[in-house]
């Protein structure tokens, strides 16, 4: 009587504290996974900054031909001693210049000047104006000329960004598949458990079958121990199955969640189960996907044109630097501001040059180093290319032969899920006839376990590898209908 009175306490007790702790659960299709994924994960949130870094860095490239505006002012005031007898010399001069110098896209750089000088004392009857005003290019013949060897900062900038962007588009598409092998494989713990929980009941009912048969003479005892011994193997298993469900939560958790703790004491229910659609696969067509859309490989790519623009301008840097110089200029002077004015605009007083000059450096190690080393560099890149092509020529095959694969193993697993069913109603027909044994039909039963168990593996599997050949092909994101916007 004490033990009944001590057990309604219990199950009061446990009652209340159910009702007290009850277990939330947050049902989450795919799609959702895949947009928090999106919105929260901290390495994606990362990545994402890097394209922004490199467009600055093109920003900063375009800066080697922005004009600098440069000017000065300057007041001097000089006193020249002369013969005894003779007063001092004074003379005081005012300087305003005035500048803008650049570089030009063919690497030619260009000096605008202005100067005035003002200039009054003892030894000038009135205000004195001198200055000029002129225009000085210099314009690489060999070294350093044309568009292409002077843009190629600007053009390495710009695959810089390219990289990045593909580099983004890597991770994001590594993600997803994580996320929707993560959402199939907790897919797949769910129901495993639920399976196991089956076994389980099957299990005590033929343990209370057999009880009651002792009762009656018809089986042994040792029926009945079997039976127990095959209750409490399935309870371990039901045990070990809702802990892989919370494994399997938690793994979840982390890929959609920029904290764990937003789902602490949550329950995931996913409601997007596998469904087994026959796909049409064609491993040649998957291949030719794969190398125009893979992000890994046309990062690769980029990187390979990156190296070559470097190649290219220190191949241009081994040459001698020849260059052609330019100026002209107009002289002005006048006792008025006005009179030089006028003597300075009319042009008649003009100032200009031309000449060539050549730099040849003796040895020119640094400038042959940088090249070989920048071709080396390019060889690399270039074998590096050509073996991450043949990776992706395997990963494709195999991924193509996993789904089909996986598609004759549902089918497989779902008929020998259907006969061990059958074995196990047999055998079920046979103990009740007197014809069978606890012991075989507990075994059939576990049969039927391990045939279910596998066929939901199998469906899991199936809809994995399929996420698997999305990222093999490079359609991630187009399978997902994702389309991603990265801010400048």
């Amino acid at each position: 009587m004490n033990k009944i009175l001590l057990i309604l306490m219990l199950a009061i007790l446990w009652a209340d504290r159910s009702a007290r702790c009850e277990i939330v659960v947050k049902s989450l299709p795919l799609r959702e996974c895949v947009e928090r994924a999106l919105a929260n994960n901290l390495e994606i949130r990362a990545e994402r900054i890097n394209p922004s870094i490199q467009t600055w860095g093109i920003t900063g490239a375009q800066g080697a031909y922005d004009p600098v505006l440069s000017g000065g002012i300057n007041y001097q005031d000089s006193t020249t001693p002369q013969d005894s007898g003779l007063p001092a010399l004074t003379k005081q001069t005012l300087q305003p210049t005035l500048g803008l110098a650049g570089k030009l896209p063919t690497g030619a750089t260009y000096d605008f000047t202005a100067n005035d000088n003002r200039a009054s004392g003892s030894g000038l009857t009135n205000f004195l104006y001198t200055g000029q005003a002129g225009v000085s290019i210099t314009q690489p013949l060999l070294k350093s000329f044309g568009f292409g060897i002077n843009s190629a900062t600007i053009r390495i900038a710009r695959k810089s960004k390219a990289i990045a962007v593909q580099n983004f588009i890597q991770l994001v598409m590594t993600k997803i598949t994580a996320v929707s092998s993560s959402y199939y494989e907790l897919v797949f713990a769910i129901e495993n458990h639920k399976a196991k929980l089956e076994d389980l009941n099957r299990a005590k009912e033929l343990l209370t079958e057999d009880r009651r048969r002792v009762q009656v003479g018809v089986l042994t005892p040792l029926d009945v121990t079997q039976a127990e011994a095959g209750v409490a193997e399935r309870e371990q298993a039901v045990i070990l199955a809702a802990r892989t469900v919370k494994d399997n939560e938690n793994t979840l958790k982390r890929l959609i969640c920029r904290e764990v703790s937003e789902f602490r004491g949550m329950t995931l229910l996913p409601i997007d189960y596998p469904l087994v659609q026959m796909i049409q696969t064609d491993v040649a067509e998957s291949t030719r996907t794969a190398l125009t859309q893979r992000p890994d490989y046309l990062s690769a790519k980029e990187t390979l044109a990156k190296q070559n623009i470097a190649v290219q301008f220190n191949r241009n840097q081994l040459w001698p630097e020849i260059d052609l110089q330019g100026s002209y200029g107009l002289n002005g002077r006048g006792h008025s501001f006005g009179g030089y004015s006028d003597n300075l605009t009319t042009g008649d007083s003009p100032v200009w040059g031309i000449g060539v000059t050549v730099s040849i450096p003796l040895g020119n190690r640094q400038a042959r180093s940088n090249y070989h080393v920048a071709r080396l560099d390019a060889d690399q890149l270039l074998l590096s290319l050509k073996a991450l092509e043949q990776d992706i020529i395997v990963q494709v095959d195999n991924a193509v032969g996993h789904v089909e694969a996986n598609l004759e193993s549902v089918k497989a697993a779902h008929e020998a899920a259907r006969l061990a069913e059958e074995s196990l109603e047999a055998e079920k027909k046979k103990l009740r006839a007197g014809t069978s044994t606890t012991f075989l039909v507990l075994q059939a039963q576990a049969q039927l376990a391990t045939a279910r168990s596998a066929e939901i593996r199998a469906r899991s599997d199936y809809s994995i590898s399929l996420v698997a050949l999305d990222q093999a092909e490079g359609t991630t994101l187009s399978k997902n209908s994702i389309a991603l916007k990265l801010d400048d």
